[in-house]
């Protein structure tokens, strides 16, 4: 499924014109004919517009100006906003609360606002800004969609198929509305609703490559389908486990028990308790490797835990460490919105596994041992962290090994100098849009390369 997501982030972009979706699209009208008419002739920075603003600025904020003089100035500063889109949103953060004082609670300058936020990855504040334009005009669908698609990215997807659905019903030939309603059928475990809104999707593109992921995607959900045929299912107030076949004789008590333990521990060093329940699934092993492809003693995708039954549990600790690794990656694609570097994620990960199966994040995985202090320590052959996506792609198993090493090297490194009160507060920036230099400044003074510095100092002194 990452690869499926890999080849839509770069297919599905260019067809959302197509889909009715379209972030920007609103505009701001000036109180006068002719300024609405010099409006639409900006677009492209440059002095001439920024010397309008100005000259605006001076009669909006002139002894008894007039809102006519305020809406003016506030459509000229939306443009800028939207010319200059594809900055940070700290760059367009003061025009746009600029204009919110001169225009409160204007719909238009809402929406830009809620698609500013979303093309910057902050799900949760667009959605208020796009929930306020719905509860004034509740049947747009244009801001219908943005809701739904919004509501899947904060997998929220009960929410997303309520206002996808609706999105789909207005624009029935929409690919881009029809693969996410998809999705969020997908995730709810819905597979023959997913399946039924895929296949619209493929008739609505000629497109190969999204045909090609779309075809991928539907053969999952298939495979989803069979693979937990005659399963069973039960559910707490935080997780709804399925149990292949008959396996919930042999683990329903221990699973819930091991999650519960795991649940405690992450979200009270992470710092973050999810409102939505994760789906841990216990496959049949063959069923296993058809549904996650690639080798993997589990997977995490979104809210939904995989777990292979190999040969029995093996030892309540083995799987107290694997679902504390699988059961963190879930809470950091919550945390961040599927923004973390891949070695701050399988970092935490190990680091929480350890500490779940061992008693403690320092006591590391056997076949660890060996590599770390005959590489890491005695041969100074440290990684640095941005080659790790690189190595955990490789053929070799040692490379891969490195990178996994790395990763929980760094981590520990991270804790012992910042305490793991840094995880959270890491996440919490990389949440809100931040790199993750922005990110590791902001919890510890040093931006990546910095860091890489301290790190490879830590591990000679290990």
């Amino acid at each position: 499924m990452k690869k499926l997501l890999i080849i839509l982030a770069l297919t599905l972009i260019p067809c959302s014109i197509n889909a009715q979706v379209q972030l920007f699209r609103e505009v701001l009208q000036p109180a006068t004919p002719e300024l609405a008419q010099e409006l639409a002739a900006y677009s492209q920075l440059g002095d001439q517009l920024d010397a309008k603003i100005e000259l605006l600025r001076n009669a909006a904020y002139t002894t008894g100006a007039s809102q006519e003089h305020r809406t003016n100035l506030s459509a000229f500063l939306l443009r800028k906003v939207v010319l200059q889109s594809g900055l940070s949103y700290e760059a367009n953060e003061d025009l746009i609360l600029e204009a919110a004082n001169l225009t409160p609670d204007n719909i238009t300058l809402e929406t830009i606002w809620g698609d500013m936020l979303y093309f910057k990855g902050n799900y949760e504040k667009s959605l208020e800004h796009f929930e306020f334009v719905h509860n004034r005009s509740p049947k747009d669908i244009q801001i219908i969609s943005k809701i739904g698609l919004v509501a899947f990215q904060l997998m929220d997807y009960d929410k997303a198929i309520e206002h996808l659905e609706q999105a789909v019903n207005a624009y029935p030939d929409a690919f881009y509305l029809l693969f996410y309603l998809g999705k969020s059928y997908f995730e709810q475990h819905y597979y023959e609703e997913a399946v039924a809104s895929w296949e619209r999707a493929l008739q609505a593109t000629k497109d190969p490559n999204q045909q090609a992921a779309v075809n991928e995607a539907i053969n999952r959900a298939r495979e989803q389908l069979a693979s937990t045929d005659g399963s069973s299912k039960v559910e707490d107030r935080r997780f709804i486990v399925h149990f292949a076949g008959n396996s919930r004789d042999d683990l329903g008590d221990i699973a819930f028990e091991v999650l519960d333990e795991v649940f405690h521990q992450v979200t009270r060093s992470l710092n973050f308790h999810p409102d939505v329940k994760i789906n841990v699934i216990f496959f049949l092993t063959e069923d296993y490797y058809k549904v996650s492809r690639d080798w993997s003693a589990a997977s995490a995708q979104g809210i939904k835990i995989m777990v292979p039954l190999k040969s029995g549990y093996k030892s309540e600790e083995y799987v107290r460490g694997l679902l504390a690794h699988e059961f963190t990656h879930t809470i950091i694609h919550l945390r961040t919105n599927n923004r973390c570097p891949l070695w701050l994620n399988e970092g935490i990960a190990q680091y929480q596994e350890f500490a779940a199966a061992n008693g403690s994040p320092e006591e590391m995985r056997s076949d660890y041992r060996s590599i770390v202090e005959n590489e890491f320590i005695q041969g100074q052959k440290s990684v640095k962290l941005n080659r790790v996506p690189a190595l955990m792609s490789s053929s070799s198993r040692k490379d891969v090994l490195r990178a996994y090493i790395a990763s929980y090297l760094a981590t520990r490194c991270l804790a012992d100098f910042y305490g793991e009160r840094s995880f959270d507060e890491i996440l919490s920036a990389l949440g809100e849009g931040k790199s993750i230099d922005e990110a590791m400044i902001d919890a510890t003074g040093r931006d990546m390369d910095s860091f890489q510095q301290r790190y490879e100092d830590w591990l000679r002194k290990l």
